[in-house]
Order: structure tokens, then sequence, then C-alpha cells
């Protein structure tokens, strides 16, 4: 599942549009680089039809305490109550350089997936307000040919022409969920 992912600044001009974005609003309120659970870091939503950057924690309050749920399965989340609200309403896009996962083999190998080309990659997520802060899960799904190796779930992966349609229209939304994944790359992280 995708535990760690990685944001960039200055990787293209949509990572300095979200930086300048939320600089303007929250200063310091949000990480980059290296994103783990429980850290606020960049992310993208809908207010209002308007697409704007805010800052969001990494991962939904869990059911035993100081755990985090932050991954939501992709097939099954619009069944399962504590994403399926989150999933019609309140979708979220967190921009992301790559994510990180560990090989299986005894060595647990830590690599950076990207795609080929691309500088920025966009996770879909859902969110929900806690506490007046924005909180999210990253959707995931069965892991394609150049992932199943290394693990058997990937997040959810879109372009940046899919971005407005993810976040503002529901069926849309699920479309790009069941659509299949790129192709990635890995390195040794």
């Amino acid at each position: 599942m995708c535990g760690r992912y990685q944001f960039t600044t200055g990787s293209d001009d949509m990572s300095a549009a979200i930086v300048g974005m939320l600089d303007r609003r929250y200063p310091g309120e949000y990480k980059t680089g290296e994103i783990f659970p429980g850290d606020a870091a960049p992310a993208v939503i809908s207010d209002g039809g308007r697409i704007v950057a805010v800052p969001a924690i990494f991962g939904f309050p869990g059911y035993q305490d100081g755990k985090l749920l932050i991954n939501a399965c992709s097939e099954t989340a619009a069944q399962k109550p504590t994403f399926s609200e989150s999933l019609r309403e309140r979708r979220i896009v967190l921009p992301a350089s790559g994510f990180f996962e560990w090989s299986r083999d005894v060595k647990k190998m830590k690599y950076l997936f990207t795609v080929g080309g691309e500088n920025l990659i966009y996770l879909c997520s859902v969110y929900k307000i806690v506490d007046g802060k924005h909180r999210f899960a990253i959707l995931t799904r069965d892991a394609n040919a150049s992932m199943i190796e290394t693990h058997d779930r990937m997040p959810i992966i879109i372009g940046r022409e899919a971005v407005r349609p993810y976040l503002t229209e529901y069926e849309t939304a699920i479309e790009l969920i069941s659509a299949a994944s790129p192709m990635l790359s890995r390195e040794p992280a």
C-alpha cells in the first residue's frame, strides 16, 4: 500500500503554483519532501467548483488509539462507511513526485516509483474534516505489471488533465478510479 510519498517543490509549473497558493494562505502549515502518515502535505480540492490548494493531514483517525487509516481500497470504498461519503462528496488529489514501497525480500529495499517523463503525478484520495483540518486516505488498487514484483497494491494515479474532473464529477471520478494504471519506473531510494 502507499505509506509514504514524495512532493518536491519546483519540479514543474504546477508544483510551483500549488506551493504559491499554500504559502499565501497557509504559510508553514505543510511539509514537502518525503511525506509520512500524520504529516500535513500539499493537496488540491474543489471548493465550490474552484480548484484550490490546502494543507491536509495524511491519515484518517483510526479505530485504535494512535492508528491512522492511510489507504482506502478503491474497489470497496463506495461501500465502506468510513470512506463512502468522502468518495461521493470529498475527493482530494495529492501532487507527488513519486511514492515509496519496500521490496518483499529480507533486504527490504526502499524504492521510489515514478511515471516516466512526468515530474508530477496526482494521487487520488478522499478526505474528511476532523477538528477543522482536512484528513486524507489514499485510494489504492491492485498493482499492475510494473509494480507487482514489489507490492500487490498501488495508489490510483491520474494525469494533470484529470484533476478537475476527478474532484468535481462523481461519475467521472469512478471511471478514473477504475481505469488502467500507468506503467511505473522504479529506482532505489
